[in-house]
C-alpha cells in the first residue's frame, strides 16, 4: 500500500525491501512497520513499530513480525500487545491466524479486562477473538479488587467475565477461600459453581460437597451430595446430602441422611441424626441447633430418640420433643418433653415437665419403674444420681438378693405417693423417699400378681436404642423406610 522507499538487492531472491512508513494490507487487515522484506510468495518480514489492525475488531503491536500467506498466520516477537476493545493481551511472543482469528502465546502472557481491570496471567494461552474466549494453561492467575483465582487450566470469556476451571483451582477473597478441580466463576456477579473436591471456607464455616454453588455478593452457598459443614471456631460438624450456609444470617442447614457430630470436653462425641439439621449463630462462639423428624442421638453416656430436638449452646440445654425417650446406662426415661442441661459439655441435670416415666431392667423381663407428673434428675460424672417425682407419683420396685453370682427377685413394692425421691449409686437404686401420705404395698415375689409388675403406660423401648454410631444410622434407615 505504501513505503517511503523500495530497495532491490541481488542477494534477496524473489523479494524486495520496503523502508519507511511501510503499509501492507492482506484481505482487509492492515500491517504497519518501519521496514519490511516482502517476498513474491506473499510472505513478508516486518521490523520496528509493528502494528496490525483490522478496523473495528482488533489491533496488534510488537517489534518483529513474520507473515506466512499460505497459512494466513503472523508471528510477533518482543513486547507484543493484542487489543480488541474488551481486553488487552501482552506477551513476549505471540502468533495470530487471520483465518481462524486465533491468537496464541507461549512463555507467559497477561490479559487485562478493559471494563473492570480483571488481570489474568498464564504461561500459555489461546484467544479466539470473535467469541472472546481465552484458553489458559499452566500457572493461571486471575486477579481483581475482590478475588484472586489460581488454576491449572482455565477457559475465560472477556465479555461475560466468566472463568471455567479444569484442574486444581483456588479462589481467594477477603473473607472466603474456595478450592475445587472443576467449575466456573463469574467475576461480574461473584457467583460460582464447583465440582470435584469442592470446598468453600469462610471465617466461620467450611463447606464441602461433590458440587457447590456460591454467591459471593449475597454471601450464601449450597452443596450437593457428601455435604460437610464444619464450624471453624468449635468442634461441630454437620453432614448430609444437601447443605446450605448463609453468612449474613449466620445460619446453616443440612438435609438428606444428615448427621451432626459435636466433640464434648470429656473426649466423647455426641452424634445426632435427623431428616434436617439446622444451626444458627447466636453469639461469637454460640449457636442454636435444631433437628427435625426421625431424630436419634448417641454418645458414650446417653442415647435417645424423638421426632424433633433443639440444642442451645448459650444456655446449654437440649430439648427433646414428640414421644421422646432417653437412655442413660440402664435407665430409660420418657415423657411429654425431655430437657437436658449440660455443664462444661457434661450432663448436669434433666427435667421432664409432664408424663414422666423412668424405668430400668432388674433381671430380664422385670423392671423398676417410677412415674408421675414431672421429674427432675441430677447427674454426677454423667451418671444419673438422684431422681425427684413431683405430683401423682407411682412406684414399682423389686427387692433382690445376690445368690450364686446372679440376681434373684424377692419381692415387689407398689407405692402411690404425691412426691417420690430416689437415690442411685453405681447405676442401681439405693434409697427411696416417699412424701405426702404414701400408700404402699409390699408382697413377696411369690404372692405378687403379674398385673402388679408393670405400671400403666409402661413400654420398654430397648429395641429402639442405638448402641453405636453405625447402629444409630441403621435404626434411622429402618425408621424412615
Amino acid at each position: 500500500m505504501h513505503a517511503d522507499k523500495i530497495a532491490f538487492n541481488k542477494n534477496l531472491i524473489n523479494g524486495q525491501r520496503l523502508l519507511g512508513n511501510v503499509h501492507l494490507n492482506f484481505d482487509g487487515t492492515d500491517f504497519y512497520c518501519d521496514s519490511a522484506y516482502k517476498f513474491s510468495n506473499g510472505n513478508f518480514q516486518a521490523f520496528g513499530n509493528i502494528r496490525v489492525n483490522k478496523p473495528g475488531e482488533y489491533a496488534i503491536s510488537g517489534k518483529k513480525l513474520f507473515f506466512t500467506e499460505a497459512t494466513q498466520s503472523a508471528t510477533l516477537n518482543e513486547n507484543c500487545v493484542f487489543s480488541d476493545g474488551a481486553m488487552t493481551l501482552t506477551s513476549p511472543n505471540m502468533s495470530y491466524n487471520l483465518k481462524s482469528e486465533v491468537a496464541t502465546y507461549n512463555g507467559g502472557g497477561k490479559v487485562v479486562s478493559s471494563k473492570n481491570n480483571n488481570e489474568l496471567v498464564s504461561q500459555t494461552g489461546r484467544y479466539h477473538s470473535p467469541s472472546n474466549n481465552f484458553t489458559f494453561r499452566r500457572k493461571v492467575t486471575v486477579k481483581n479488587k475482590d478475588y484472586t483465582v489460581v488454576s491449572d487450566t482455565m477457559l475465560y470469556n472477556t465479555v461475560s467475565e466468566i472463568s471455567y476451571f479444569y484442574g486444581p483451582t483456588i479462589i481467594a477473597g477477603k473473607d472466603v477461600e474456595i478450592k475445587c478441580e472443576n467449575g466456573y466463576f463469574n467475576s461480574k456477579t461473584e457467583t460460582c459453581s464447583f465440582k470435584k473436591n469442592a470446598r468453600v471456607k469462610s471465617k466461620e464455616q467450611t463447606l464441602f460437597g461433590d458440587s457447590i454453588y456460591y454467591d459471593g455478593k449475597a454471601k450464601w452457598g449450597e452443596a450437593f451430595q457428601n455435604v460437610i459443614i464444619v464450624d471453624n471456631n468449635s468442634d461441630l460438624t454437620i453432614r448430609g446430602n444437601y447443605g446450605r450456609h448463609e453468612e449474613l444470617n449466620e445460619i446453616s442447614w443440612v438435609t438428606g441422611k444428615s448427621i451432626l457430630e459435636k466433640i464434648l470436653e470429656n473426649k466423647d462425641t455426641l452424634f445426632i441424626v435427623a431428616d434436617t439439621l439446622f444451626a444458627k449463630k447466636t453469639s461469637a462462639e454460640k449457636r442454636d441447633i435444631k433437628a427435625y423428624h426421625h431424630v436419634l442421638l448417641f454418645s458414650k453416656d446417653m442415647q435417645g430418640k424423638c421426632d424433633s430436638l433443639s440444642l442451645s449452646e448459650s444456655d446449654s440445654i437440649m430439648r427433646m420433643f414428640y414421644n421422646p425417650v432417653l437412655w442413660n446406662d440402664a435407665n430409660q426415661l420418657t415423657g411429654s418433653e425431655i430437657n437436658l442441661h449440660f455443664k462444661n459439655d457434661s450432663l448436669d441435670f434433666l427435667f421432664v415437665p409432664e408424663h414422666s416415666f423412668l424405668a430400668n431392667e432388674v433381671v430380664p423381663g422385670y423392671f423398676n419403674q417410677i412415674k408421675g407428673k414431672s421429674l427432675h434428675g441430677q447427674f454426677i460424672k454423667n451418671d444419673l444420681h438422684e431422681v425427684k417425682i413431683n405430683g401423682n407419683g407411682q412406684l414399682a420396685y423389686f427387692s433382690t438378693e445376690e445368690k450364686n453370682k446372679s440376681t434373684k427377685l424377692t419381692g415387689l413394692n407398689r407405692t402411690d405417693c404425691s412426691n417420690i425421691r430416689i437415690e442411685l449409686k453405681e447405676k442401681t437404686i439405693q434409697k427411696v423417699t416417699l412424701e405426702n401420705e404414701p400408700n404402699s404395698l409390699y408382697n413377696s415375689i411369690q404372692k405378687a400378681k403379674p398385673s402388679q409388675f408393670r405400671l400403666e403406660e409402661f413400654t420398654w423401648r430397648a429395641l429402639e436404642r442405638p448402641v453405636s454410631k453405625a447402629e444409630m444410622i441403621r435404626l434411622r434407615e429402618e425408621w424412615t423406610r
